[in-house]
């Protein structure tokens, strides 16, 4: 039934392909420059499966924060693990199930090339950025850190010799206000400055709590960025970059359900909340957040005869107060709290050749340091105390931070050091051989404590002080083929890896407290980019088949250890490794212009991914197994295997891997007169069901979809546009995210229907 499905719809694909390929145009679509391979190139030119978005394309499809890039990228997946926004990604069905902030994604993002070690660092406004690049595949012979995913690159608007400024005030649903803008020019004949703020705020919440009338989802945002670029002379140019955030807005509540099934008692439907995406139950608790960050880039470019010297240094902290409804009930069976301080410092330098067009090279190093300072605790105090209980049915006496609290006190500091050479050799007018290599080091030192504060006692749950370091050595080789000016095949196998991790969440059970073995992935992948119809359409594909070895990933299951102490079954999660899975699958784009002031694009991914050998009980016992290490893990012998969330065996498909997502844009831009321009743009999104964690059908959540359009009133000579947009124009109130909480399943759901009308004035 499966295979029949995937025939009929690459069948209906090729289909689409053979009647649109019938037409002829003139008109040719505008190729956008990316820096894939760390040089300026045409996005057909790179053998590197690319999706690029500039900063117009950017403002008109709504995507204003990391997340939002999911919905418009084959084989993305984006989205927020906590009520707060912790932005997780994986490209591919590779990425983070973790929201932890010492954990990384193995998807690398980057702020104009500086490293994001934490998503904690992600979860800003996008302002003022000139382009977007999401790279595919693993990308560990170009970039400061290995990453077995891909990339993604947010290059910010630079400061230039023209003097430029825009302004754009944007109101929409729920009377928020957003406002950003930037001004830019030469300061001398040898210093150009850029400065670009924005400001977001909400005073009426999208959600509201069916028993006490707050409001929650509500935004108030601040960022700040300065830029100034110079000249070294007359061969050299330095850019140092200054940025500054805030965020106190008031974070959403997902929904609970469940919590009777998981008692066995129908009493405990009073755990529950409302299903409308709208509708909340959060009670008294004061939910808030309030975070800040700040950060210094330097980049320095030099050029010689024959190659340019490129160092980035760059400095950021970030400080992070966080009180989330987690668990989605009134009650207090899992509120988080996280009190979290980071910082990251790196140093990365590049030599690029420039000498010889027929063999180039990057030889690059980097060195990092990164710190987390984190305290994150659950208060579940309804467990353990009457009032706790009389909390559900009267909600004025639920009691926060009462009697029972679970909490995870550690520093993690991580030494990160990398060399990589990337070549390109030139075989001849049509063949290009690239090929490179990488070594990598990284130490993490983990010391922590878990405890369980109740009754205004504390009891150690476990702790962990360790260290561990491992090294790889990963590359790539390739093959680009240009067939003619119009088709380039390209065909590469690589490796990569992601250092192994600590997991530091707060837990119950001693044994999920652990060092997560290093993962690899293997990759091959078979491409295309190829420029038809005299230009005016682009049609992209890949087909890829990854294989990966010691997976790091969420697995959720119920504590024997809290079990036998309280007598009821209570759900802890940890890290672990999965020995082997799979992934494969094929991705297609097309940007087209049919005719004249038309615009259709479209993008669907596959992907097939499975665990094609699970952990063995052994190996999940394995975890904290070494009396050395955690005496307070063993002393009893616990383990969890026997009690996962539901079976883990072979064929178990991996999360965050959807098998189908499609995304589409059709736009047309009306000339009227004096230089006027009327657009109609509509798009479409839609990605399959997906598993937030492994062995957990309490993490499987979706599908989703979402249609928004707007209609845009321009001036090209005058500098100004009006825009009235629209998102999620069908009220769609889908699963956007799930996990197995407490005592229920922990939902949330997609945000309703919202418009807004946006004004731009742009001064050149």
């Amino acid at each position: 039934m499966k295979t029949n499905l995937i025939f009929s719809k690459s069948a209906l694909a090729l289909a689409v392909l053979a009647t649109i390929t019938s037409t002829v145009h003139s008109e040719e679509i505008e190729k956008i420059s990316v820096t894939a391979q760390k040089r300026t190139q045409s996005i057909t030119e790179v053998g590197v499966t690319t999706t690029a978005f500039n900063g117009d394309a950017l403002e008109d499809l709504g995507v204003e924060n990391a997340v939002d890039l999911g919905a418009h990228t084959p084989g993305l997946v984006a989205v927020n693990a906590t009520s707060g926004g912790t932005p997780i990604f994986a490209i591919r069905g590779i990425g983070l199930d973790d929201f932890s902030p010492n954990n990384s994604s193995g998807v690398g993002v980057y702020t104009d090339e500086v490293f994001a070690s934490s998503p904690v660092y992600l979860g800003g406004q996008l302002f003022d950025i000139e382009r977007v690049e999401v790279l595919k595949g693993p990308q560990g012979t170009l970039y400061g850190k290995n990453t077995t995913g891909g990339a993604i690159n947010f290059i910010t608007k630079k400061p230039t010799d023209d003097f430029e400024a825009f302004v754009e005030a944007d109101y929409s649903s729920y009377d928020t206000l957003e406002l950003t803008s930037a001004v830019g020019g030469a300061l001398t004949d040898t210093v150009n400055a850029r400065l670009s703020v924005n400001y977001a705020k909400s005073n009426e919440g999208w959600q509201e709590d069916v028993n006490t009338g707050e409001e929650f989802g509500l935004q108030d945002s601040f960022a700040i960025r300065g830029q100034l670029g110079f000249e070294l002379g007359s061969s050299g140019t330095g850019l140092l970059r200054v940025y500054a955030s805030q965020d106190k807005g008031k974070p959403l509540s997902p929904d609970s359900e469940g919590n009777e099934i998981t008692w066995g008692d129908p009493a405990f439907s009073a755990l529950n909340s409302p299903s409308a995406p709208d509708k909340v139950s959060v009670g008294e608790l004061d939910v808030q957040r309030d975070e800040s960050g700040s950060g210094v880039a330097l980049t320095l470019d030099y050029s010689f005869d024959n190659f340019d010297i490129v160092s980035i240094t760059s400095f950021d902290q970030y400080e992070k107060f966080m009180i989330d409804n987690y668990d989605g009930s009134a009650a207090s069976t899992m509120e988080l709290i996280q009190d979290d301080e980071l910082e990251q410092w790196s140093q990365e330098i590049r030599f690029i050749s420039t000498g010889n067009d027929d063999f180039t090279w990057v030889l690059g190093a980097n060195i990092s340091n990164e710190e987390v300072d984190a305290v994150d605790l659950f208060d579940d105090s309804f467990f353990v105390s009457d009032s706790g209980f009389d909390g559900v049915l009267y909600p004025e006496d639920i009691n926060f931070f009462g009697e029972d609290r679970f909490v995870a006190a550690y520093v993690q500091e991580t030494d990160s050091y990398g060399v990589y050479l990337h070549t390109e050799t030139q075989l001849n007018d049509s063949w290009k051989f690239i090929a490179g290599v990488r070594y990598s080091f990284d130490e993490r030192t983990f010391n922590g404590t878990a405890t369980n504060e109740s009754f205004g006692d504390v009891y150690p749950v476990t702790e962990l002080h360790e260290t561990n370091d491992e090294d790889a050595i990963t590359g790539k080789v390739g093959l680009d083929w240009k067939v003619n000016r119009d088709l380039l095949v390209f065909g590469n196998v690589s490796t990569s890896y992601k250092g192994g991790v600590y997991y530091g969440g707060a837990v119950l059970d001693s044994s999920a407290w652990s060092y997560v073995e290093p993962e690899d992935v293997t990759s091959a992948e078979l491409g295309f980019k190829w420029t038809l119809l005299e230009g005016s359409m682009q049609l992209n594909g890949a087909a890829f088949a990854l294989k990966y070895e010691n997976r790091q990933s969420l697995l959720t299951f119920t504590s024997d250890e809290f079990s036998d102490f309280s007598g009821f079954a209570v759900s802890d999660t940890t890290l672990a490794n999965i020995p082997e899975s799979e992934t494969n699958g094929f991705e297609l784009d097309i940007h087209w212009l049919p005719i004249d002031d038309v615009t259709i694009q479209a993008g669907v991914s596959y992907l097939n991914s499975e665990v094609t050998k699970a952990p063995t009980t052994d190996d999940l016992r394995g975890i904290n197994a070494d009396p050395s290490v955690n005496d307070l893990a063993n002393e009893n012998g616990y383990g969890f295997v026997d009690a996962l969330a539901a079976p883990l065996t072979n064929g178990t498909v991996l999360a965050q891997a959807p098998e189908w997502s499609y995304n589409a844009l059709v736009a047309y831009d009306m000339p009227l007169e004096n230089d006027k321009y009327l657009r109609f743009q509509t798009s479409y999104s839609w990605s399959d069901e997906q598993y937030a964690q492994l062995a957990d059908s309490n993490a499987l959540y979706g599908s989703n979809s979402s249609l928004n359009g707007l209609i845009k009133l321009s001036s090209d000579s005058d500098g100004w546009a009006v825009t009235l947009w629209a998102r999620n124009l069908l009220d769609n109130d889908a699963e956007t995210y799930s996990f197995t909480g407490f005592s229920g399943r922990t939902v949330y759901r997609q945000q309703p229907a919202t418009f807004g009308l946006t004004f731009k004035y742009d001064y050149y």
